[in-house]
């Protein structure tokens, strides 16, 4: 039995709201239900204690045109109900470790790979069609290595954080009903060592505070996140940049 089947049949057995309204389907059968809220092709109607979700195409063009005019009469109206998963693990496996390049014999430079998990849950009784999921993952660029710019502690230069920012863009065609999106983002953090004839005098490690991650629908958001890391100093006083989105992420 399909969902506008279902729909139907309940009707008959459900004491029908104050607010509801008489709508008729295609083939011509009478349905009561108050209109909610609207996603994507779709509306959510409540009959008695239960919504549904039902497409708009099924009623007929009468009900159709009053759909339309609802919808824009309540913009606010649109509902999505999202839950979120983040995760970030260290590849202590794959560091790598070299002569840091223009600097003294003995400085050292690391690299640690690290991969972000994300998972987006569509909680909602509909589809979550044509969105755009972005996120941007914050650092402490203790060791900036444009330019080779982190040798000037070799020389005594002190150690400066700058913010650095990952960020991804991914267009998602939906997320259905219940379902989830799954996705993934590789990325380097550096650890920066200067000696002198074996002495540390100074080392820098950069740090990953945390992902925020914003999902639009025709220009709209819809929905936000933010997680920080446990080892970080936080998210306060970071903004949302826009930053341009750079390759890497993979969805699972």
């Amino acid at each position: 039995m399909s969902i506008f089947c279902l729909f139907l049949a309940l009707v008959l057995i459900t004491t029908i709201h104050a607010d509801a309204r008489e709508f008729t389907s295609k083939d011509g059968r009478k349905i009561n239900g108050e209109l909610l809220a609207h996603s994507g092709d779709q509306v959510i109607i409540k009959v008695g204690a239960k919504e549904f979700a039902v497409a708009a195409a099924n009623f007929s063009l009468e009900d159709q045109q009053f759909i339309k005019e609802w919808i824009a009469a309540n913009p606010g109206a649109m509902r999505f109900k999202f839950g979120y998963f983040f995760d970030v693990e260290k590849e202590r496996e794959d560091v790598t470790q070299g002569k840091a390049a223009g600097s003294m014999t003995d400085d050292k430079l690391k690299t640690f790979p690290h991969t972000y998990e994300m998972i987006v849950f569509n909680r909602d009784i509909s589809d979550a069609d044509a969105i755009e999921i972005h996120y941007e993952i914050y650092i402490d660029d203790f060791v900036d290595i444009r330019n080779n710019a982190y040798t000037r502690m070799a020389v005594g230069g002190a150690k400066r954080a700058r913010l650095e920012i990952i960020a991804g863009k991914l267009e998602v065609p939906k997320i259905a009903a219940g379902g989830r999106l799954d996705m993934t983002r590789t990325f380097n953090t550096e650890f920066y060592i200067d000696r002198d004839n074996g002495k540390t005098d100074e080392a820098a490690t950069d740090k990953v505070l945390g992902i925020r991650l914003r999902i639009f629908k025709g220009g709209d958001m819809i929905g936000e996140e933010i997680s920080e890391v446990s080892n970080g100093r936080g998210l306060e006083g970071i903004e949302w940049q826009g930053a341009a989105p750079t390759e890497g992420t993979v969805v699972k």
